[in-house]
């Protein structure tokens, strides 16, 4: 009940038009996005339509054939029989050849597309801003890639070619059945319009709910992965029991929408079955009654009542149809939700070799904020002298790894701006700029693949020997021979076959293979133990040494060597200057010196 008490509220807010509620407005955007993909693979779509009418022409020759055959029959007429029989097996073998090649070519068809759509988005999310990314979690994002491109199966294959096919059979039986009993024909026509009416209703409710499912189905991926990635965090503090349940909530939701869809659907389809099943008894009560009257013979009767069911099918069909196709644009909207997010370049950076850094960076008057409401950084401005070694150091959350992210371009300052030498971020290509910058962060980060793949990071052209010296110059040369594979041993998700300290080792041969002229540094040695802190400080001091270095310092006694220190609070650039110069002034420098 409350089901029908949900399709008359739908019924009431859009019931200023049949057109609005049964969603055409609403298929109109989707469709013009999906058809670029679409027109790529022209070539396989008119292969389809034409079997399609193939297919269509088989069915009446079916119809045509049971007719006259069993007229025959009843005329006793052998002969005509073994006529009609023998090419009613030329006509099956055809219907076989063109059933295969039509399952063979939609399947093809949407297997490309679908790979297209991957490729499109995977490329397009690739491009997007770190904004993005830290706008949305992760697990929904690959929900979008895996669940909702999956889900478009229904509006590039089966679904949008029946709801081509179904109108035009319906016509094609109309036609014909005219020309069986005319007055019969127009009697059993009235109920198609019932079966299409009763399509739109349910349609618009199954895309609805399919649009929710989906965002269900992508909360559900978010879940998996922050357990999967942060199982040890997870049995650390005994949240087993507590995600579990969080997981189990999820999908009581989510199988609470499946059931509302089954129902949906269940309505759907004992409708369009109750409009099939009446328009047989129309037809079989009715037809009995010509046949009687001698107006009409058997064998006409036979086929009249074979093929009413392709008149009224399409009708009723077209509404199951219609639910699939809805539920394919409710993942199509939300696949363009993220194809509409405006990336921060129009092709992807080139890796490349920068030219040297000859007077140093620039840091003029920046000013940020994520939200356009909380100031994170405010009017920050610093001279950092090529080859100079320049520490930042501060609280938690004074905007020391927001400084560094505004440096390397993964945003763009709210007023101020970033110098290069004479080159301006924002007026700059963002492959150009990056090229200037290596990067070590202070949890290293490793690819699923191996050793040699992730040191070699987007050099593409990396030789060898370049590979073998930069980890050798990163102290991570001796390791990585002792391991079965060398240079090609597997590492498993975020090298987890690895220590922390060989992991940070990696990184660092990844920053040098790149050779870029600045070296952004999050200290990376605080959680290591004395031994490997050894191994990848010397490591460190090869990378720094020719370079301009900024460093975020959590121990202070790891930068007395600094050129120059930069002391930040709550966004705000305190004081600057060298170790002495900082102590000597006793202000926030002083005060976590001696906190150490």
């Amino acid at each position: 009940m409350r089901l029908i008490a949900a399709i008359a509220r739908n019924s009431t807010s859009m019931g200023i038009s049949i057109r609005n509620y049964m969603g055409f407005d609403n298929m109109r955007i989707p469709f013009l996005r999906l058809m670029p993909y679409l027109r790529k693979f022209w070539k396989i779509y008119v292969a389809l339509l034409i079997l399609m009418f193939v297919d269509i022409l088989i069915t009446l020759f079916f119809t045509w054939f049971l007719s006259h055959v069993a007229d025959a029959a009843m005329a006793k007429d052998i002969s005509k029989v073994r006529g009609l029989l023998l090419f009613g097996i030329v006509m099956v073998i055809l219907n076989f050849a063109a059933s295969y090649y039509e399952t063979v070519l939609e399947l093809d068809a949407v297997n490309k597309v679908r790979r297209e759509l991957k490729l499109s988005l995977f490329q397009h999310m690739l491009r997007l801003p770190s904004s993005f990314y830290s706008a949305h979690h992760s697990g929904d994002l690959v929900s979008r890639l895996t669940n909702d491109v999956n889900a478009v199966e229904g509006a590039v294959g089966i679904n949008l070619l029946n709801l081509i096919r179904m109108p035009i059979m319906a016509l094609a039986a109309f036609v014909y059945l005219l020309t069986i009993h005319w007055k019969l024909a127009l009697m059993c026509l009235f109920l198609g319009p019932a079966a299409l009416l009763v399509g739109g209703i349910f349609g618009k409710l199954i895309r609805d709910n399919g649009r929710r499912l989906q965002d269900y189905l992508g909360r559900v991926n978010s879940l998996l992965h922050d357990v999967f990635a942060g199982h040890t965090v997870m049995r650390a503090f005994a949240m087993e029991r507590k995600l579990e349940g969080r997981y189990r909530i999820d999908c009581d939701q989510v199988l609470s929408m499946e059931r509302r869809e089954a129902k949906l659907l269940g309505w759907l389809q004992a409708a369009s079955g109750t409009i099939s099943l009446t328009s047989f008894f129309i037809s079989m009560g009715i037809g009995a009654y010509f046949v009687a009257k001698g107006s009409i013979s058997i064998g006409s009767l036979l086929a009249f009542v074979t093929l009413i069911q392709h008149l009224i099918y399409p009708f009723s069909g077209i509404a199951k149809q219609w639910g699939g196709l809805q539920r394919s644009l409710a993942a199509v909207e939300r696949i363009w939700t993220v194809m509409d997010e405006k990336p921060e370049c129009s092709k992807f950076p080139e890796y490349i070799h920068s030219a040297p850094l000859h007077t140093g960076i620039q840091l003029n008057q920046l000013t940020f904020s994520y939200d356009d409401n909380r100031k994170v950084l405010r009017d920050i401005s610093v001279t950092i002298p090529v080859g100079s070694t320049v520490a930042f150091v501060g609280p938690s959350g004074a905007g020391k790894s927001t400084l560094f992210q505004l440096i390397m371009g993964f945003y763009q300052p709210t007023s101020g701006t970033i110098y290069l030498d004479d080159l301006a971020m924002g007026l700059s290509d963002i492959g150009l700029w990056r090229s200037y910058m290596s990067y070590v962060p202070q949890e290293p980060y490793l690819f699923t693949g191996t050793i040699r793949d992730n040191i070699a990071g987007g050099f593409p052209d990396a030789a060898d020997q370049a590979i073998i010296q930069a980890a050798r110059d990163a102290n991570a040369h001796a390791f990585i021979m002792e391991l079965p594979e060398g240079y090609n041993t597997w590492i498993g998700e975020r090298g987890a076959t690895l220590s922390g300290g060989q992991k940070q080792r990696i990184t660092i041969a990844r920053a040098i293979l790149k050779d870029a002229p600045v070296l952004l540094l999050d200290e990376a040695t605080s959680s290591l133990d004395t031994e490997t802190e050894a191994a990848v400080k010397e490591a460190l001091l090869r990378l720094m040494k020719g370079r301009t270095t900024l460093i975020i310092a959590h121990r202070l006694s790891t930068i007395l060597h600094a050129d120059w220190i930069v002391a930040m609070d709550q966004g705000v650039l305190i004081e600057q200057g060298t170790h002495k110069q900082l102590l000597n002034n006793e202000g926030l420098y002083t005060r976590l010196y001696e906190r150490r």
